[in-house]
């Protein structure tokens, strides 16, 4: 079978694993700003229509990961046992883990990928995340970038996540 994501290119040397899960908390969740970097690197948007909400528990929103892109800190993932994370559980075909590593920056090495377990209304789920590596997470917690608060909210808000959890991010505004 074809992939069906029209992967090529270094992040897509290595050979597919197996199907999985991929935890999207951050400006992915926004298809308007996935679709135009997909574009731009020459890739389909993966088929959001099975995404489902999703927490990710003992873990808090963090903004610790250096972006020029964005002008400023965006999102990553910091162990915190009384807290979660809200985003989307999103299923996978096994041919498109180069696209999410890439897309994630793990090709980069900004980023690494994190085995986690999401609360989903069907129960636990595996699932892959992705948090900024130790060796290019800066020294503290920053404001987030104001481009990329937008658009982690306007995604948030089009993936039908939590009226809390869209109150918890729009009090990160200045």
């Amino acid at each position: 079978m074809a992939n069906p994501l029209n992967v090529v290119g270094r992040a897509h040397e290595a050979g597919p694993g197996p199907a999985f899960t991929w935890f999207v908390y951050g400006s992915s969740l926004d298809r308007e700003a996935f679709g135009a970097w997909a574009r731009d690197h020459g890739y389909r948007v993966p088929d959001f229509s099975s995404a489902r909400p999703a927490r990710l528990p003992g873990w808090r929103l963090s903004f610790d990961a250096p972006s020029r892109m964005w002008g400023g800190p965006v999102a990553s993932l910091s162990a915190a046992p009384d807290d979660a994370v809200e985003g989307l559980a999103l299923p996978m075909p096994a041919g498109a883990r180069g696209l999410v590593d890439h897309k994630e920056g793990a090709v980069s090495g900004l980023y690494e990928p994190l085995e986690v377990t999401l609360e989903t209304a069907e129960g636990p789920l595996p699932a892959l995340a992705f948090r900024v590596a130790a060796a290019r997470r800066l020294p503290a917690d920053g404001p987030p970038a104001p481009a990329y608060l937008d658009v982690l909210l306007r995604g948030a808000r089009a993936s039908g996540l939590s009226p809390g959890w869209i109150a918890r991010l729009e009090a990160l505004r200045p």
